[in-house]
Formats: structure tokens, sequence, C-alpha cells
């Protein structure tokens, strides 16, 4: 007979292997299985729900991450969809009896969004206009008439040319396109307001009225063409030769009604009146019967023949007569 010890230590030998057999086939079923909880609120990002976006996975719950659920709201939006048909899209997908699942009555899904206002849009705004204006012509003011929510991620600015006549206020309409992956998430209005600049003649110093400008009294500036006369002077030798109207201060534009032509013809004074006819020229003495500055037509005398002649002033003192 053998010893009692030895019978005890297969037994206990047997029932540990049991024991760890046991452990083994547990670990296995629940190897095999899975958990779905799908949770009764979610944020998503993407055009499409999936199933990992609403919900925790464990297991074989994991191979339905991709599942497509539904459509996403809107940027920004949001939407409600049932239990139940995440349950029937799920059971479509296979879903086993071994996978346990925990969804509620109704799951509300939000779209996650970015808001693209003035501060965002002005830069490729300007940019882009930048290119499409005449030259001279800047952005001034850009006025985006609301902002937009579009989805998450990167997007490019497209914009249309500006209308070509302004409304109040003198801003000029146009539309933005906000573009992601190539479409057009959303299209903004705006409103440009285009300054105009270009050379303009401006005093160097102060000029007295009556002063005869010459170059050294003048000089061109840079400046904002749509905030001054239509009638500013942009060239200097338009106005080197005339007289001041009025008093103009250092730096202030000209403009063609601050300016008269110098008088060099006085009515009633004695003018030199050269007759030009058939390639003859001759010098004759006249007397002026209007005023008139240079380049003006005035009416004179001869003093010898008494017959009036109509000529061209050119010179102070000086009217040209071509027949």
């Amino acid at each position: 007979m053998r010893p009692p010890a030895a019978g005890f230590r297969r037994t206990f030998a047997a029932v540990a292997l049991v024991a760890v057999l046991v452990a083994a086939s547990r670990r296995a079923a629940a190897e095999s299985t899975g958990r779905i909880k799908v949770l009764p609120q979610a944020t998503v990002a993407g055009a499409t729900v999936r199933l990992a976006d609403l919900a925790v996975l464990e297991g074989v719950g994991v191979d339905f991450a991709d599942l497509e659920v539904c459509p996403a709201p809107e940027a920004g939006a949001s939407r409600r969809i049932s239990g139940q048909s995440v349950l029937t899209k799920l059971q479509g997908a296979g879903l086993a009896e071994s996978v346990a699942y925990t969804i509620p009555a109704s799951v509300s899904i939000t779209r996650a969004h970015q808001v693209v206002d003035e501060a965002a849009l002005r830069p490729a705004i300007e940019t882009q206009l930048a290119s499409q204006l005449a030259p001279g012509d800047r952005v001034d003011e850009v006025d985006v008439q609301r902002q937009v929510r579009i989805p998450l991620g990167a997007y490019d600015v497209e914009v249309d040319p500006p209308s070509t006549h302004a409304t109040g206020g003198g801003f000029r309409r146009t539309d933005v396109r906000i573009v992601q992956d190539g479409v057009v998430t959303s299209t903004v209005p705006v409103r440009v307001k285009i300054a105009t600049f270009g050379n303009v003649v401006v005093a160097r110093q102060p000029i007295a009225r009556g002063t005869i400008l010459g170059e050294d009294d003048l000089r061109i500036e840079e400046r904002r063409l749509d905030e001054l006369p239509t009638t500013v002077l942009t060239d200097v030798a338009s106005a080197i030769g005339r007289e001041a109207r009025v008093a103009i201060a250092a730096g202030k534009a000209l403009t063609l009604q601050g300016l008269a032509n110098a008088v060099l013809v006085k009515r009633g004074g004695l003018v030199r009146v050269l007759v030009e006819r058939g390639g003859m020229r001759i010098s004759v003495a006249g007397e002026a019967m209007e005023t008139g500055g240079a380049g003006d037509r005035v009416r004179v005398v001869n003093a010898s023949s008494k017959r009036e002649l109509v000529g061209r002033v050119v010179d102070h003192g000086t009217v040209s007569v071509v027949y």
C-alpha cells in the first residue's frame, strides 16, 4: 500500500491542471467576445459619422469601428438619431450574440467646426485683389457681411473681381468662396472699398495769390486720387507759368480751378503782333482789345492799318496771327 502522501500529491496536481484549463477556457471565451457602448452624445469632425465616433469599443467590438452610421450634420449644427437605427446598422454588419452592447434610445451628434471671420479673410482678399485691380488701386476697407462656420481642417480662399460700380459709401460688391478639398464649403458676400493712388502736383512751399508758378514752387507726390477733385493736376509742366488764383498752402494739391493763365496781354495795352502768311512773317505794333494769358485767343488792332485781328497769346506782350 502506497503512502497517502503520494496519492494526495497526484490528486492535487489533477485539480491544479483542471483549474489551469478552466482559466485558459475563460480567457479564450473573453477574447472571442466584445463590448460596444454607444454614448448618448458625441462630437464628430468628418462628414460621415462612424461607430468609433459614438461608442466605446472593446474586444471584437473594435472590428465595427469604421461602420458608417449616418451622414454628419453641417459644421456647427447638431442632429439626433435613434438608437434603433444604430442597432440595425450593427446587425446588418454581422453583430454576433457574443458581443455585449449598450445603446441609448437616441444619440445627439454635433459637428465640430471652425469660425471664419473678417480677420481670417482680409489678408487673402487683399492679396488676391491686388492682382485684379487697375494700376494705382489698392484695397482700403473690407466689410465681410457675415462670419461662417466650416468643418475643421485647412481651407483655401477664392475672391471674385469686385463689381465695377460702387454702392453707398464707395463700396463695391464681391463674393469670397471658401474651398476645402476642392469643394466650395461656403460663399461669403463681401464689400470692399478701393482707394486709387497716383502722382499729383503739390506746392513745395506756401504760394501767395497772384504768384506766377515756377518749377521751384512745385513737386510731385503720390496721393489718394479718389479723395481729390477730378481736376487735380498730375503734371508739373501743366502748372508752370500759370498764376495762383488763391493762396496755396505748402503740400496742398493744385487744381485747375486754383490756377489761371498768367496775364501776358492786358486790354488796352500795347502788343507786338506777329503776322504769318504764306511763309512770310512780319511784326507790327498793335493794341490788345482783350486780356489774356498764354494760349488764349484775343482780339488786337493793327496800329498802322487800324484793322482788327484775332490771334493767340504766345508770350508777354506778344500775339501771333496766322492766316
